[in-house]
């Protein structure tokens, strides 16, 4: 039965309020004072672990907090990074190979006085014989609709046919992921070397050089066929806005060592729509 009494007696003691009080030790006077009960001071502790978590947390998921912090990168990263150099060497060399085939390919060409092989561009135009599907009534009325609507009219000079163009690649690098617009990828990532120098795909005007946690430094290149060209995670950027941009001038660096996680996307679009970079530049 006493045991049951301290037990209550201890219960109402934690919800019993207590004074604190901050007073003038010379004086003797009373400057501040509250009351409180042990059950609001564990509360009010609790409550400030959690605000100081959600800042902690807040600040590893948005800033590279445990980037700075020493040994923080594991065995399993580092290979990583090792790896993606290794492939990005391993790839230089196999382009370096063709290039050297092709050239002592050309050379035989010319010297037996025949018209040396150029490289071709990729096409986003698939070819394919239409005589395999034969007319219909219902198709000639449908193609007659679509020829004389004024908005898909093919004769709208406002209708850009996606072709070819002569673009250079953006940096020299291997593809990590292709374009998958399904997935929200509307783009590619690119991995190459730290502090890769980034190259404008063709003449063109930058419209916009900013900065964003998702992106990083980002670029956009307004270009004369109608192309608009946009560059992100870059570790800086060194053209501004409204500045005239030549084929292949370089317009910022890729992201630094430190910030390996961050890989080069490159993005194409045109009319509102994007593009396949890898259906019109050969990397």
């Amino acid at each position: 039965m006493k045991v049951f009494e301290k037990a209550i007696l201890w219960w109402h003691n934690i919800f019993r309020k207590r004074k604190f009080a901050i007073s003038d030790s010379e004086s003797g006077t009373e400057r501040w004072y509250t009351h409180l009960s042990p059950i609001a001071i564990v509360m009010s502790a609790i409550a400030l672990i959690f605000i100081i978590f959600i800042i902690l947390l807040t600040l590893v998921a948005y800033t590279p907090l445990l980037d700075m912090l020493p040994g923080y990168r594991t065995d399993a990263s580092k290979s990583r990074q090792t790896l993606i150099s290794t492939l990005i060497r391993v790839d230089s060399l196999e382009r370096k190979m063709n290039d050297m085939l092709v050239y002592n390919e050309n050379r035989i060409l010319v010297v037996d006085g025949k018209t040396p092989a150029m490289s071709s561009i990729k096409s986003d135009s698939t070819s394919f014989d239409k005589s395999i599907i034969p007319p219909s009534g219902a198709d000639s009325i449908f193609r007659r609709q679509m020829e004389t609507d004024r908005h898909y009219t093919l004769n709208n000079s406002s209708n850009q046919q996606r072709t070819s163009i002569n673009a250079v690649k953006p940096m020299d690098g291997i593809i990590s992921e292709s374009f998958n617009a399904k997935v929200g990828l509307f783009g590619i990532r690119m991995a190459g070397a730290p502090e890769s120098q980034i190259m404008a795909i063709d003449d063109g005007t930058t419209l916009s050089t900013d900065w964003s946690p998702e992106s990083g430094n980002a670029i956009t290149i307004q270009h004369d066929n109608g192309i608009v060209s946009i560059y992100r995670n870059l570790s800086g950027a060194i053209v501004t806005k409204g500045q005239r941009i030549t084929r292949g001038e370089v317009i910022g660096y890729s992201a630094i060592e430190e910030e390996a996680e961050k890989i080069f996307e490159f993005e194409m679009w045109m009319s509102g729509k994007p593009l396949n970079p890898e259906s019109y530049i050969l990397f």
